[in-house]
C-alpha cells in the first residue's frame, strides 16, 4: 500500500487549516482596527488617531489609541466581537477591574 496519497491529503488538510486561521486573524485585525477608528472619529472627535491592537482573546480585544499630533491623551479601547464584526465597548484612559468585569471583558485582557 502506498502511503504517499495519505501523506499528501494530511499535508493539504494541515495547510488549509493554517491558511483558514490566518485569513480569519487578518479579517479580525482589520475589523478591530476599522471599528476602533470609526468609533474614535465619531465619538471622541480625534481626527488623527493611531490604533495599535495590543491583545486579542476569543471574543474580545484591547486596543491602544493615541492622537498622532498629541492633541489628546493616549487611551485604551475594549472591543467585543469576532468573525470580522467588532464593536467598541468603551474607550478611556483608565478602567477599574470591576468596570471591565461588568462589560464582560476577561481578566486576561485587562492586564
Amino acid at each position: 500500500m502506498n502511503a504517499f496519497p495519505l501523506f499528501r491529503a494530511s499535508l493539504l488538510l494541515a495547510f488549509m487549516s493554517l491558511f483558514g486561521s490566518t485569513v480569519q486573524a487578518d479579517q479580525d485585525t482589520d475589523a478591530i482596527t476599522q471599528a476602533t477608528m470609526r468609533y474614535v472619529f465619531q465619538e471622541a472627535g480625534v481626527d488623527d488617531p493611531s490604533v495599535t491592537i495590543e491583545k486579542i482573546v476569543p471574543g474580545f480585544a484591547r486596543v491602544a489609541v493615541k492622537s498622532i499630533s498629541g492633541k489628546t491623551d493616549p487611551a485604551i479601547a475594549y472591543l467585543k466581537g469576532g468573525n470580522g464584526k467588532w464593536q467598541v465597548l468603551s474607550l478611556g484612559t483608565f478602567f477599574a477591574p470591576e468596570d471591565l468585569a461588568e462589560m464582560g471583558v476577561p481578566a486576561s485582557l485587562a492586564n
